[in-house]
């Protein structure tokens, strides 16, 4: 018999998704509005075995006070790709649009990676690519075009990234540790395997210099694989000026002493 899902409460700040930001960004920016640790939030709407892994969007709903049908309209990423419909054949002929493909570059790839943050309005992008707004919104509306950036930003590290990373692994942290710091202080997200295996080869490479050119091919597959996220949530990821709790079947808001 499946155990009864516990009652989640609304969050008391709302905050509205922005079309085409990824779920991580929405997340980090609820859980600030509520004076959350992003991490922390992240991973109590992930929920047990897999803490650090994909949200569960019904949890998210709850929380947010968002239908699901909402998030799924705006987030790109919060539908896996083979639950999502199939673009009709008006959505398609969108895809070949002269605004969207003049001088052979593909603009939707460069609107829908503006919009992955939130930091950009639906106007902003307009005004950059030179796109009317009405498009730039059926771009970053899932249903209409695929996610084509969406992936690769959530799994890879840039070369800044990266340098953190390591001087994060030089000071002894681990995964869990370093995708907490990421997650709360730098606001980047990545998969907790990605920096397992970052970590296991870099400490190869201390002990054998000759596996440099291993290591170096096996983290550039690892970024654009998408992978399975484990280990459970660190306690340091749950504190704040805030903190969840379920209590012991509902989630709310409490003020750390």
């Amino acid at each position: 018999m499946t155990p009864a899902q516990p009652h989640i409460a609304k969050l008391p700040v709302n905050v509205r998704p922005q079309l085409g930001e990824t779920i991580d960004s929405y997340i980090r920016r609820l859980a600030r509005a509520n004076h959350l640790k992003p991490s922390y939030l992240h991973c109590f709407l992930c929920g047990p075995p897999f803490w650090q892994g994909k949200p569960k969007i019904e949890r998210l709903a709850a929380a947010s006070g968002r239908s699901a049908e909402v998030l799924q309209h705006a987030l790109p990423d919060a539908t896996s790709p083979r639950d999502r419909g199939k673009p009709n054949p008006d959505a398609l002929r969108l895809h070949q649009h002269e605004a969207l493909t003049r001088h052979g570059v593909d603009l939707a790839v460069l609107i829908q990676h503006d919009a992955l943050d939130a930091s950009m309005p639906i106007r902003a992008i307009s005004e950059e690519w030179e796109v009317p707004e009405w498009l730039v919104r059926r771009v970053l509306t899932p249903s209409i075009f695929p996610e084509l950036s969406t992936r690769r930003r959530r799994n890879s590290l840039d070369a800044e990234t990266k340098g953190l990373v390591t001087n994060m692994i030089a000071k002894g942290m681990g995964a869990t540790e370093i995708w907490t710091e990421l997650m709360d202080t730098h606001s980047v997200s990545t998969s907790l395997a990605l920096l397992q295996i970052q970590i296991r080869d870099t400490n190869r490479q201390h002990t054998d210099p000759t596996s440099h050119e291993t290591a170096v091919t096996r983290a550039t597959v690892a970024d654009g694989t998408r992978t399975t996220h484990g280990s459970e949530c660190g306690g340091a990821s749950r504190r704040g000026s805030g903190h969840l709790s379920t209590d012991p079947v509902s989630i709310s808001v409490h003020q750390c002493p």
